[in-house]
C-alpha cells in the first residue's frame, strides 16, 4: 500500500484524567485560567523528599491498587462517548504507553501476599482495557520514558493506515508513587515549581493521569456518521544516541522527528501554526528544545507553549494530553499560556512563546513533540478536519 493510498487516520473522541479534574473541559479551564495544579504530595508518604511536590489527580476514582490502570481505562470510556461510541467495536485496537504500569504495587507487594500483582507489568494498563471494553484487536503497549504517549498515537495511527484496524484507543497513563518521585529527585531533575523555558528554571514538577483519544479510519468515521475532531496527518520519531538521560545538546533528535512528521503529512513548516512543545522546564531539555524548534521553523516561526509548568510532566501520558491539547487549540481558536515562564531565557528567545495570557489565534496545523530518557523523541501532526 502506497502512502497516497492508505486510509487516514483521524481523531473522533478525547477523554481525560488530569490534576485539574475528570474531562477534556476541566482541562482546558485549568490551562487557560494560568493556574499551576501543583501542590504538596498528600497520596502517599512524601515529608521526606526533597521536592515534595507536584500534580496529583484528586478527583474521586474508584479505590483501586491499579492507579495507572483506572485513569486510562475512565479516559478511554470518555473518549468512547466523546466519540459517539456505545461500546468498543469489538475488533478494536488498544495502544497505550505507561512509563510505570503498576509500579505502586510492586513498591508495597515486597513481604506481602497479594492478588493483584497481575497488574504491575508495563503492559498491564492496556491489557485492562481491551479486556474490560471487550477489544479483540491489536493490543500494544510502547514503552519509550516519556515519549510513550506520543509514540501510542503514532503506532495506533500505523495500524489504521496499514487496515490492521479500523478503530484504536490510543493513548497513555502514569501515576505518582515514591519510587518516581524519588528517583527524579535523585536525578537532581526536580524543583519545587516548574518554569519552562524560563531564564531562572531548574527543574521540572511531576504530574499524573491519562490521556486516551479514539483514532479511526476516515471511511470507517464516514460510514458511522461520526464528528471528526482532527486528521492526525504525520508521525516522526528519531533517536539521539547522545546519553541515558541528558538530551542531546543540538537537538538534533528532536529536530529530525518533528522533520520527520512534516514529510509524513506532505506539509511545510511555514504551514504549522502551533507547536505543542515538550518543555519539562529543566535546564538542558529546554534549551535544545529551542535549538530544535529554530532548527525546523526558523526564529520565531511558530507560536510556541508548554502546558508542564501547569499540570507538571506526566511521564508516559504526557505526550497524549498534549495531543488533545493540540486538538482543542485548533477547535478553539486560542492558545494556552506556558504557566511558569516569567522571563524567557536568552537561551529560547528566537522562541514565540505564548506567555501571560490566552492567545486567541486561528489554528488549523499543530505539532506536538515530546523527548524522553536515552534520547527518545516523537513529534504527531494534526490538521483540522
Amino acid at each position: 500500500m502506497t502512502r497516497t493510498s492508505a486510509p487516514a487516520a483521524v481523531v473522533t473522541g478525547c477523554g481525560v484524567i488530569s490534576p485539574y479534574g475528570r474531562g477534556v473541559e476541566a482541562l482546558w479551564r485549568g490551562l487557560v485560567g494560568g493556574h499551576s495544579a501543583a501542590r504538596p504530595i498528600t497520596r502517599f508518604r512524601a515529608d521526606d523528599l526533597t521536592p515534595n511536590v507536584a500534580a496529583e489527580v484528586t478527583e474521586p476514582l474508584p479505590d483501586d491498587a491499579d492507579r495507572a490502570g483506572v485513569f486510562a481505562l475512565d479516559a478511554a470510556r470518555q473518549a468512547l462517548a466523546d466519540a459517539g461510541l456505545g461500546a468498543a467495536p469489538p475488533d478494536a485496537g488498544v495502544v497505550l504507553g505507561t512509563t510505570l504500569g503498576g509500579m505502586e504495587i510492586f513498591e508495597t507487594w515486597v513481604g506481602e501476599a497479594r492478588d493483584d500483582l497481575g497488574h504491575v507489568p508495563y503492559f498491564a494498563p492496556a491489557a485492562r482495557v481491551a479486556r474490560t471494553l471487550g477489544c479483540a484487536g491489536p493490543v500494544v503497549t510502547p514503552q519509550l520514558a516519556c515519549a510513550s504517549g506520543t509514540h501510542a498515537l503514532a503506532m495506533a495511527a500505523d495500524l489504521v493506515r496499514r487496515g490492521a484496524a479500523d478503530v484504536v484507543l490510543a493513548g497513555g497513563t502514569d501515576l505518582l508513587c515514591r519510587f518516581v518521585v524519588a528517583g527524579f529527585n535523585a536525578l537532581r531533575a526536580t524543583a519545587p515549581s516548574a518554569h519552562p523555558f524560563d531564564r531562572d528554571r531548574s527543574g521540572l514538577i511531576l504530574g499524573e493521569g491519562a490521556a486516551v483519544v479514539v483514532i479511526e479510519s476516515a471511511a470507517y468515521a464516514a460510514a458511522r456518521g461520526a464528528r471528526v475532531r482532527a486528521r492526525l496527518a504525520g508521525m516522526g520519531a528519531a533517536a539521539d544516541a547522545t546519553h541515558m538521560t541528558a538530551p542531546d545538546r543540538e537537538g538534533g533528535g528532536a529536530a529530525r522527528a518533528m522533520a520527520a512528521a512534516l514529510a509524513d503529512a506532505g506539509i511545510t513548516p511555514a504551514a504549522v501554526d502551533f507547536v505543542s512543545a515538550h518543555g519539562t522546564g529543566t535546564v538542558y531539555n529546554d534549551a535544545m528544545e529551542a535549538r530544535a524548534l529554530v532548527r525546523v521553523f526558523g526564529p520565531g516561526g511558530v507560536a510556541v507553549n508548554s502546558i508542564k509548568g501547569a499540570v507538571g510532566h506526566m511521564l508516559g501520558a504526557a505526550g497524549a494530553l498534549e495531543a488533545v491539547l493540540c486538538i482543542e487549540v485548533m477547535a478553539r481558536g486560542l492558545i494556552p499560556p506556558t504557566i511558569g515562564l516569567r522571563e524567557v531565557d536568552p537561551a529560547c528567545g528566537a522562541l514565540d512563546l505564548v506567555r501571560d495570557a490566552p492567545r486567541p489565534q486561528d489554528t488549523r496545523v499543530a505539532l506536538s513533540t515530546s523527548s524522553g530518557f536515552a534520547g527518545a523523541n516523537a513529534a504527531l501532526l494534526f490538521t483540522t478536519p
